[in-house]
């Protein structure tokens, strides 16, 4: 599929430019530093902002944000504000007792493991510069980062997560008192005490955190497709209000279409999602696919839904996709029962099992449904099922 922008995704990339100048500001305030720091750093700053902002499309496009080259960033910039506001208040901490393993787990949580590796070091770099750290702070950031990215892959195993956490634990402590020592030439207590607690805050944030950013990011395009179909989102309040004609029609569609694609195993939510929008197009005029699929795709719909979408009656391409094949089905199906209603009135009556047969027999004739992966089992199921379906009664 073409590249496309989207106002959600640039709105997403300005707050992360954002939030990472503003944590600069507060780092170099908070440090007391001159203005030629300030500008050094605000460079600094740019440059992986930049750097991050070529991640996220990079590693969008290979699907590796929440699997779905359509994603809005969302989920990314909540992950970047949060680690913000927890490197933020390590700029308030003595040396040596900052928990900085946490920053790798949030964002590795809520994005993938390159941007964890970006947006970290940033966080730190920024940190240390503002407080001035000596050698020995900066090698043990360094190395509670370094442990922190092998860990957080660790964390996804949650048969042993009780023996990682408690790796997690004795590394976030152990690292502090050994550069500490090193620094100081002698044993400090209270740098114990701190490190402890350093090391129980991140445990709590790899016990805690961790999976609840992550489930987050599992359920992301579920979440999606459960908001695009509530009768409040913007784009359905627009069909609303173009028609009131089209949008009856795009909810009985939805409907039909769910319970067919639950009727054969096939993915509800996307059929349900799909099957709403389908007309959408129809906002814009011609060419309807080409303005339904920019539609869509404007809005970070998942991509699965903007595919068929792009396969509306196989215009431009054949159906893909069983939900496809539903989708497409149940639209065309509607669209002639629709028909037949009004003209009934004047020719007196039709018989609608009869209609309903010929017209999907004739839809399966044409060959739409020979890439879709529908077999004539499914076909036949989902036949018989729309016979009795009373949504279909006008």
């Amino acid at each position: 599929m073409k590249e496309q922008f989207a106002a959600k995704r640039i709105g997403n990339i300005g707050l992360i430019f954002l939030v990472a100048i503003v944590f600069s500001v507060f780092a170099d305030i908070t440090g007391g530093l001159y203005l030629d720091i300030l500008l050094g750093i605000s460079a600094l700053t740019i440059l992986f902002a930049v750097l991050l902002v070529f991640l996220l499309i990079y590693e969008r496009n290979r699907n590796r944000i929440a699997h779905n080259r359509e994603t809005d960033y969302g989920k990314i910039t909540k992950g970047f504000l949060l680690s913000a506001v927890a490197a933020a208040a390590f700029l308030f901490l003595p040396e040596f007792a900052s928990p900085v393993m946490i920053l790798p787990v949030i964002m590795s949580a809520a994005g993938t493991y390159e941007l964890s590796v970006c947006s970290s070091f940033f966080f730190c770099v920024i940190s240390e510069i503002a407080k001035g750290s000596s050698s020995y702070e900066v090698l043990c950031d360094t190395m509670l980062l370094l442990f922190g990215f092998v860990i957080v892959h660790l964390l996804e195993d949650a048969k042993n997560k009780a023996w990682y956490l408690i790796l997690t634990f004795a590394v976030a402590f152990v690292v502090p008192v050994l550069f500490s020592y090193f620094f100081y030439q002698e044993p400090h207590y209270d740098v114990m005490v701190k490190a402890a607690i350093a090391a129980a805050l991140t445990d709590l944030s790899a016990a805690v955190v961790y999976p609840l950013l992550a489930r987050q990011k599992e359920h992301e395009i579920d979440n999606f497709l459960t908001d695009i179909t509530e009768e409040d989102y913007m784009l359905l309040r627009e069909l609303k209000n173009f028609s009131r004609q089209e949008y009856r029609h795009a909810l009985r569609v939805s409907r039909v279409c769910e319970k067919c694609a639950k009727l054969v195993g096939a993915d509800a939510a996307v059929s349900k999602a799909a099957g709403l929008y389908y007309r959408i197009g129809i906002l814009d005029g011609d060419p309807m696919v080409e303005n339904g699929v920019m539609r869509a795709r404007t809005n970070c719909f998942p991509e699965r839904v903007t595919e068929i979408l792009s396969e509306y009656y196989g215009m431009e391409k054949m159906p893909s996709s069983i939900e496809s094949a539903i989708v497409q089905m149940v639209d065309g199906l509607i669209k002639k029962l629709e028909a037949l209603d009004k003209t009934s009135k004047i020719e007196g009556g039709w018989n609608k099992e009869m209609v309903i047969y010929q017209t999907l027999n004739d839809f399966s004739a044409q060959g739409l449904y020979d890439q879709s992966g529908l077999s004539m089992n499914m076909f036949l199921k989902i036949r018989e099922y729309l016979v009795k379906e009373e949504a279909l009664l006008l």
